[in-house]
């Protein structure tokens, strides 16, 4: 199944920005946009009043059909029920079956992907709606509204491995690569990965993709001029790997992405551009 995933809006704070700014790193925080202060707010449910602080917003994209909002971590239902309300009014035409929640913070996106893949053949349009809240000091709330589509020509994820971190071991993020490298039959021209300061916790574990990553292959981190991007990440890396064929014109364009969510689930999938 060939997907194309296309970015609708693409807020960090009250900023906007395009996908072509992030994918090329030219995108810079601007001077005015709002900062975490030093202190976290104080609200119970921080992800609920960035929702209702980007509502309008939100209402001018002409969602509709099935939605996939992706979320921090969270996992109170009372919550998840409020979240899910607030969202139904704001997409007055989306029903409640048509919208499912993925709390799973950075690892949301590949977590939901198996599900994605099988709506978007029952369901058109199909949605994906992904919200991070900023929770450290000089950081920046962020949202992303994105619509996937099945194209003769697009992504087509052929291996989705999933692990539970359990310990600081990085154990599962080890064992999904190395299931991910045991799939592979052809080399990597990329590897879409998240910036995670100086010791980013998939370093590591790259070692177990050889003989298929090697000096030619690209290393596309997200996040490097915007600070971490939660739930926003996965989704943003796939939309820049629909952008990268359009770039190169290589039909045969391959690589793997990785979604980690630090003591929650370690996912990823291997991808190539082409057609079925």
């Amino acid at each position: 199944m060939a997907l194309l995933f296309q970015s609708q809006l693409c807020m960090l704070g009250d900023q906007a920005f395009s996908v072509e700014q992030l994918a090329n790193n030219t995108l810079r925080p601007s001077e005015k946009n709002e900062l975490i202060p030093q202190a976290r707010e104080s609200s119970a449910l921080p992800a609920y009043d960035r929702l209702t602080h980007y509502s309008r917003a939100l209402s001018e994209c002409g969602v509709e059909g099935q939605v996939y909002l992706l979320l921090p971590k969270l996992s109170d239902k009372v919550d998840l029920q409020r979240i899910t309300t607030l969202l139904l009014s704001v997409f007055q035409r989306v029903e409640p079956q048509h919208l499912a929640l993925y709390p799973y913070g950075n690892a949301s996106f590949l977590m939901a992907l198996s599900r994605i893949q099988r709506s978007v053949k029952q369901t058109k349009p199909l949605w994906i709606v992904a919200l991070h809240v900023a929770d450290a000091k000089g950081e920046h709330h962020s949202l992303v509204v994105a619509r996937c589509s099945e194209q003769k020509q697009g992504l087509i994820f052929n291996k989705i491995a999933i692990d539970l971190q359990f310990d600081n071991n990085n154990t599962a993020v080890s064992n999904v690569v190395k299931q991910l490298g045991k799939s592979c039959v052809e080399k990597l021209d990329e590897l879409m990965l998240s910036a995670e300061g100086n010791e980013p916790v998939w370093l590591d574990s790259i070692q177990f993709l050889s003989p298929w990553v090697n000096r030619d292959t690209s290393y596309r981190l997200i996040g490097t001029t915007t600070g971490p991007l939660g739930a926003n990440g996965g989704v943003l890396k796939a939309i820049c790997a629909c952008l990268q064929p359009k770039e190169t014109h290589d039909k045969n364009y391959s690589g793997i992405q990785l979604d980690i969510e630090r003591g929650g689930y370690a996912v990823g999938a291997t991808y190539r551009w082409g057609s079925e």
